[in-house]
């Protein structure tokens, strides 16, 4: 277990990051459309710019519910050898957790952690990730279609108060990732002491990569 005192990955990210293209196409046109066991499908679009948050540039893309046509900003980034993202803590859009996702060039048993800490309720909350590579170079079939160099990532989700000395096991965040595509799978199974329970998962149903 990790001390609190202790920072994670995300927080010893150094320097400015650089393009994705790695990890997913930039190129404005490219889309991304995932359908959920909620019911709800979702529509993420590179849009080719960049935007500076939290001191570092990120590839700028929107995820757009096709139900409500709420539009979410998103941010991805490559830091070292390590991709991230930032993370909407409040649905504000001012409070942002970069989150380590993946790793270039990852092999089985490569790990890392996120920390950070959130204010809910008037109290504040320390949380941690743990993510590891479970499996590499697999092939998965999702709606039809078969992606090869499949990434598969497992992190397990940790959160305290601040007066407490322990962490206590919140879920598990399961992402799979294509080369050259990004996201394609995600399974989100989250309980927080009983007293916020969810299962969330969704897919790839439909995608463009533009030339």
């Amino acid at each position: 277990m990790l001390a609190a005192c202790k920072k994670g990955d995300n927080e010893k990210l150094g320097g400015d990051n650089v393009p994705i293209t790695g990890f997913m196409s930039t190129k404005p046109g490219s889309y991304w459309t995932y359908g959920s066991n909620e019911g709800s499908v979702t529509i993420r679009r590179a849009t080719g710019l960049d935007s500076i948050k939290e001191g570092r540039t990120y590839s700028y893309f929107e995820t757009t519910d096709t139900t409500s046509h709420y539009i979410t900003p998103e941010y991805f980034g490559k830091n070292g050898d390590l991709y991230v993202m930032l993370i909407d803590m409040n649905g504000k859009q001012e409070d942002y957790f970069t989150v380590v996702v993946q790793k270039d060039s990852a092999q089985v048993g490569d790990n890392w952690s996120n920390t950070g800490s959130i204010t809910y309720g008037g109290m504040k909350f320390n949380l941690l990730t743990e993510g590891e590579v479970v499996s590499v170079g697999g092939t998965l079939t999702i709606n039809g279609n078969t992606f090869k160099e499949v990434v598969e990532i497992r992190n397990k989700l940790k959160g305290k108060p601040v007066t407490l000395p322990a962490y206590v096991d919140c879920g598990t965040a399961t992402m799979w990732f294509a080369k050259g595509i990004g996201i394609i799978k995600s399974d989100f199974n989250i309980s927080i002491a009983g007293a916020y329970k969810r299962q969330y998962r969704d897919s790839l149903i439909d995608y463009h990569i533009e030339p």
